[in-house]
């Protein structure tokens, strides 16, 4: 080993580190993997004027029509100063309510467990339906001929400022000019060979996923997909004059591997602003699409809400940015197959799905197309697909997804398949993931990570379910074989085999997935211990994804982990006789536990909630409830395994005492990185 290009590759990383504010991660996880997720989501605006029309809803399913009109009226006559509607007690049937592009408007109910929504159709939303929509003026999207180069007139190629966090850019050869105050999509094309690092590929790349056609998501130039999007704020833009403009944007880039030889680009669509809709249910059960849209929104909202019975999604994100998911309570899909989906995100970037309950959905939360943002503090139960397929939250489904964080959950597991695409840098940092739902026997895995999905992180996390996962893990060794594979779903870890798995065709097995995974402070139940291996904490290099410091360096390092890697406190909605943080191996005195009887296996806080039973110490006692699982245990009265009906939720019961409003985190402080 060449000791003086290791010692100056950990001096490197930590100059980087040092360059800027520093962050919770960066003494042990290197610039490469990681970004400062402080900046996503927003805090949430306190409207409290009213706007210049409020409805008068009827009863009965007959009102729907007029119950409509009413509803799209008094949106429609909100400004920027004023911008409350409010929905009084009752169950009102509406046929699609779209707000108005004018932003800044919010939908309020009397409480989640008052006032009821029963969509009898939907509305449309450029080109999908829902039963809410919120959306922007005009729209453009990825397939239009105005985001094409050379004539499109709404798009220019990114000819400069390619460096991961790097605010300002250079656009030139535009078709129209760009604006400021606007969002704006950067992409660049996929990778046509395998980097061996960082390798961007669809669907219409050969031998990447194991669909073979139909979701190329992104813009397709010269019959190549960009799929690599990252959404950003236009702070300021500077025309040079010869041409070319400097743009101003927030967040940083996110990405290391952008380069001119894959055509970066940036395009645009409209804009809304500051739509929210808040207290009250919507029920999908008669609608055969999605509950919510927010297309083309920044900064928009959903809070305190119960969405009941959807179709394809509960919510969808789309071209939009820093968006707020919180609070919320999403149960059931009208079906539980493939397309059945929580909240579905298709190109966004730095939103926050944050302190929500899932409930029988068949995926909570699908990553299509997502980068910068954070998942945190959600409480996901009885996931399933068919009728005996245990399934995830899903961090990777379709191409281009990176550097997200998921934080303090506690779902049944966090999968990156290779469905349609790969994608690459997420971490995953004190969550509880226990791969296990009752009678569903396949598909049970913890952690999913299949060919392609490179470069991720796992830190702090507590893994699967006790006596059952007795694997510690299978992985790839080439790409025509692997180890362990006979017992994948037995297994905490699954990584880097091809397909539906264990198998290395179409496509075949990647041994870099496993080979770059990062994994430091975990507790297994298969290692029954937290494993601090400095061998499994320590990736060499590969192309833009720099070596995360050495062996040696952990091996020294002190066996601490920051509390968060989004908040530099216990934040203000946080129950002050609640613990912080609340998973981990440094906590010691967690209360949750598995439940006998009735609910065999299933996770319980009181000895009350085991049916015909009793609580049993599980996980060395570092779990802790989070306060969403409070609230659907304690507060909701559901069952510890997630069956039965829909559930009475209101979040100002459930949270009483605590602030939600505010959303985003002080900068960390108090941080040092130290060579050792």
């Amino acid at each position: 080993m060449n000791h003086r290009i290791t010692f100056l590759a950990v001096v490197s990383s930590l100059v980087i580190c040092l360059s800027a504010p520093a962050q919770n991660w960066s003494t042990f996880l290197d610039p490469s993997r990681a970004i400062d997720w402080t900046s996503a989501g927003f805090t949430i605006p306190s409207y409290t004027v009213a706007c210049a029309t409020q409805p008068t809803l009827t009863a009965g399913s007959s009102a729907a029509s007029a119950n409509t009109t009413a509803i799209n009226a008094a949106l429609a006559s909100c400004d920027s100063t004023h911008n409350v509607v409010t929905l009084p007690s009752g169950t009102y049937y509406v046929a699609g309510i779209s707000f108005g592009t004018q932003g800044h408007q919010v939908l309020r109910g009397a409480g989640s467990s008052l006032t009821d929504l029963i969509f009898t159709a939907e509305a449309s939303c450029n080109g999908v339906s829902h039963g809410v929509c919120m959306k922007a003026s005009t729209f453009t999207y990825n397939g239009n001929s105005n985001v094409q180069p050379s004539s499109g007139s709404n798009q220019c190629s990114w000819s400069a400022g390619y460096a991961q966090g790097t605010t300002s850019i250079t656009l030139s050869s535009c078709g129209g000019t760009p604006t400021a105050n606007k969002m704006l999509i950067l992409d660049q094309a996929n990778d046509t060979s395998d980097t061996g690092g960082v390798y961007i590929c669809d669907s219409a790349t050969s031998g990447c996923s194991y669909e073979s056609n139909g979701s190329h998501d992104g813009r397709q130039i010269n019959g190549v997909t960009h799929s690599q999007q990252q959404v950003v704020y236009a702070n300021s833009v500077t025309n040079n004059g010869n041409g070319t403009y400097t743009v101003s944007i927030t967040p940083g880039v996110f990405f290391t591997n952008v380069r001119s030889s894959q055509s970066p680009g940036a395009w645009w669509s409209a804009i809304v602003q500051n739509d929210g809709i808040e207290n009250l249910t919507l029920d999908g059960t008669s609608i055969s699409d999605g509950n919510l849209a927010m297309f083309d929104c920044y900064q928009c909202w959903m809070k305190g809400v119960r969405s009941i019975d959807a179709g394809r999604n509960h919510v969808l994100l789309q071209q939009s940015m820093s968006d707020v998911i919180r609070d919320s309570y999403f149960y059931a899909s009208q079906s539980h197959t493939s397309g059945s989906y929580g909240i579905e995100y298709q190109v966004a970037s730095g939103s926050l799905i944050e302190n929500n309950i899932f409930q029988q959905l068949t995926v909570p939360i699908m990553m299509t197309q997502t980068s910068g943002t954070v998942i945190d503090y959600n409480f996901g139960i009885d996931s399933y697909l068919g009728s005996s397929t245990f399934n995830g939250a899903y961090a990777v489904h379709n191409a281009g997804n990176e550097m997200n964080l998921w934080e303090g959950n506690n779902m049944g597991g966090i999968w990156a398949d290779d469905a349609w695409g790969s994608s690459t840098q997420q971490t995953y940092f004190r969550n509880m993931l226990i791969g296990w739902g009752n009678g569903l026997t396949s598909s049970s895995f913890p952690v999913l990570l299949r060919s392609y999905n490179r470069a991720f992180n796992l830190v702090g996390n507590v893994l699967g379910q006790p006596s059952y996962h007795t694997q510690y893990q299978t992985y790839a060794t080439s790409t025509t074989a692997g180890t362990g594979g006979s017992a994948e779903s037995k297994s905490v870890y699954t990584a880097g085999w091809g397909s539906t798995g264990p198998g290395c065709s179409s496509p075949s097995c990647d041994p870099i997935v496993y080979s770059t995974l990062m994994r430091w402070g975990n507790y297994d139940v298969a290692s029954a211990a937290t494993r601090w291996n400095s061998t499994e904490a320590a990736p060499a290099s590969v192309t833009y994804v720099s070596a995360n410091f050495t062996s040696t360096y952990f091996g020294s390092l002190s066996q601490t982990l920051p509390a968060s890697l989004y908040y530099s406190a216990a934040p203000s909605w946080w129950p002050t006789n609640k613990a912080w943080p609340a998973v981990g191996p440094d906590v010691t005195a967690g209360n949750v536990g598995t439940c006998t009887g009735t609910y065999s296996g299933a996770q319980g806080t009181t000895a009350s909630q085991c049916s015909g039973g009793s609580l049993s110490s599980a996980w060395a006692a570092h779990v802790t409830s989070i306060p969403a699982q409070d609230c659907y245990l304690t507060t909701m009265g559901g069952a510890p395994d997630g069956t039965g009906s829909v559930l009475s939720f209101d979040a100002s019961t459930c949270y009483s005492g605590t602030t939600s409003s505010s959303t985003t985190p002080a900068s960390p402080t108090g941080l040092t990185a130290t060579v050792q």
